[in-house]
């Protein structure tokens, strides 16, 4: 694809309370896209309401199936049909028709770790349609041609933050009454984002450093979340459940440091928010974590396990001028090496490369 900007289709699917990192990803790569002269359409059928209503600002039609789209904007032919999240396979399948319907080149983010894909087959299908996979991560670029896809289809991406308002740290601390260190969890209740093994780690961490407060902000995904923080129940740790993006900025600002103890996932946002706040991180050992988080540099990669996380937490937590070290180079990594406007730049180098065809398989 040549020349001027042409239609594009963005296919992605909500989880429910609050937009994920997949989710935010497509909405900013809306606003990029519609913002430099592209046609863009939305199709979902859960997307948040705030997603709504910014892509609504940016002009940007939300619609459920193609039927609808047809309705919505009679004519209107798609060039691209991206989808993200192989998390949720089902929309992608129904972005896959949509794109052999309109003859349109389908394009793929997978957003999410290969050990966290409901339907691995589906997910192959949906791989094996895609002229272009974008990825966010070089372990990622590694695994996906171990899972059939050609080399010559991957592309890398940047990444990038998504933090709202300026922030107010001190309020923060002065509202919840935290008062001395604190560790921040920021992430979907899932059990392989390891909210569980942190709450294990408190206990460890309070007997070396007792007024340490725990500050979890993310919405309950593992059925299992509010008993976990009942048997853990204590003051200084602080369930805020769904919070807005202002407080989520708040709370990045006001602790000081965040730990995601994650099992299986491509490259957190969450990681590149912390350090645009100058925080450092501490990771679990999810499959290339260790290119992702510079360990001793602008974080530490440690076991998923209460053990290791609370050895590293104490360790950081007791050392302020590490600590700041590695949230400066966070810092100077995030404003050097992400944004929505370098990823924008990339979709549309990839919308407009010559690519190998796709193999022929499709995604029912």
């Amino acid at each position: 694809m040549t020349g001027r900007p042409g239609g594009v289709l963005l296919a992605f699917e909500g989880y429910g309370a609050e937009p994920t990192g997949a989710e935010r990803m497509a909405l900013r790569a809306a606003e990029q896209l519609a913002g430099r002269g592209w046609s863009v359409a939305v199709l979902s059928t859960a997307a948040q309401p705030a997603t709504r209503a910014a892509l609504a600002t940016a002009g940007v039609p939300v619609v459920g199936s193609a039927a609808e789209l047809a309705r919505v904007r009679p004519g209107w032919t798609p060039a691209v049909v991206h989808g993200f999240d192989l998390a949720r396979p089902e929309p992608l399948q129904e972005a896959v028709r949509v794109a052999q319907r309109f003859r349109a080149r389908f394009v793929l983010t997978p957003c999410s770790a290969p050990q966290v894909w409901p339907d691995r087959a589906a997910a192959g299908r949906i791989c094996a349609a895609a002229a272009v996979v974008f990825v966010i991560s070089q372990p990622e670029a590694r695994a996906l041609p171990e899972l059939g896809v050609p080399a010559g289809r991957i592309r890398l991406v940047p990444h990038a933050a998504d933090l709202v308002g300026t922030p107010r740290p001190a309020a923060f601390r002065q509202r919840y009454g935290l008062a001395g260190p604190v560790v921040l969890y920021l992430g979907r209740r899932a059990g392989f984002k390891g909210y569980r093994t942190l709450l294990e780690a408190t206990r460890e961490v309070w007997a070396r450093l007792p007024g340490t407060g725990f500050v979890f902000i993310g919405p309950d995904t593992d059925p299992a979340a509010p008993a976990a923080f009942a048997a853990h129940a204590d003051p200084r740790v602080l369930d805020l459940g769904v919070a807005g993006e202002q407080t989520k900025h708040d709370a990045l600002a006001a602790c000081d440091l965040l730990c995601l103890p994650t099992t299986a996932d491509v490259f957190p946002l969450v990681f590149i928010e912390a350090w645009l706040s100058g925080k450092p991180v501490v990771s679990g050992d999810f499959p290339g974590a260790g290119e992702v988080v510079r360990h001793g540099v602008d974080g530490l990669v440690v076991r998923s396990a209460p053990g290791p996380v609370a050895a590293a937490l104490v360790e950081l937590l007791a050392d302020p001028g590490r600590r700041a070290a590695m949230g400066e180079a966070g810092r100077r990594r995030a404003d050097r090496e992400f944004g929505w406007s370098r990823v924008a730049d990339a979709y549309e180098a990839g919308y407009r490369a010559e690519q190998p065809a796709p193999t022929g398989r499709e995604a029912r």
